[in-house]
């Protein structure tokens, strides 16, 4: 079922296209999902040039970006995060794929444990702490666990990711250690670091 990955250049609409085709074999299922859309995206970033393609992309915590796809359901797109930034804790109220095109990330991604019954408390379990190298993708599942914080590592690094939907306005920014969390407009921490 999965895309033919062998045939001439892999565009990332091609990409979109395959990725759709996977996601709707399993319907809310992003573990199962994964085992296809992973070597899809693996293939989109072995293209020449794909960090010069696209439209810009304006980002909370990175520096550069584009779109290399987007079609309000489906976003395809790269980031430039130096080597200084730590993006902290947070989720997006949406399934998102993030990999490594150039460079290396620290990455953790966290399950919430609580009900979320109680405003500003969040007891997180740690499910995936690695440094990810070019090629290498990470799935961030599904609401309520779609949370995550990562840093370049050991130098700038570029990102592509695929992000499902709009991210939510308002998101959850969690200090896993403090069990708790702040609600902060997605665009907060960017103005906050006057960018």
């Amino acid at each position: 079922m999965g895309p033919n990955l062998n045939e001439g250049r892999y565009s990332p609409g091609r990409c979109a296209r395959d990725i759709y085709a996977v996601v709707e074999a399993y319907p809310g299922d992003m573990p199962a999902a994964q085992r296809e859309v992973v070597p899809a995206l693996q293939r989109l970033a072995r293209e020449k040039n794909l960090l010069d393609m696209g439209l810009p992309r304006e980002s909370n915590h990175a520096v550069d970006g584009s779109w290399l796809y987007w079609d309000s359901e489906i976003g395809i797109f790269t980031v430039k995060f130096p080597h200084d930034v730590v993006v902290p804790v947070h989720n997006h109220g949406t399934w998102e794929i993030v990999g490594v095109d150039e460079g290396e990330l620290d990455y953790q991604s966290y399950r919430r444990l609580d009900d979320g019954s109680r405003e500003g408390y969040a007891e997180l379990e740690v499910v995936e702490n690695r440094v990810l190298g070019p090629g290498d993708f990470s799935v961030v599942p599904l609401p309520p666990h779609d949370i995550h914080g990562f840093r370049a590592h050991k130098g700038d690094m570029w990102m592509i990711g695929v992000v499902h939907g709009d991210f939510d306005e308002e998101r959850l920014y969690f200090d896993p250690d403090g069990r708790s969390y702040v609600r902060r407009h997605q665009k907060a921490w960017r103005r906050s670091l006057d960018r």
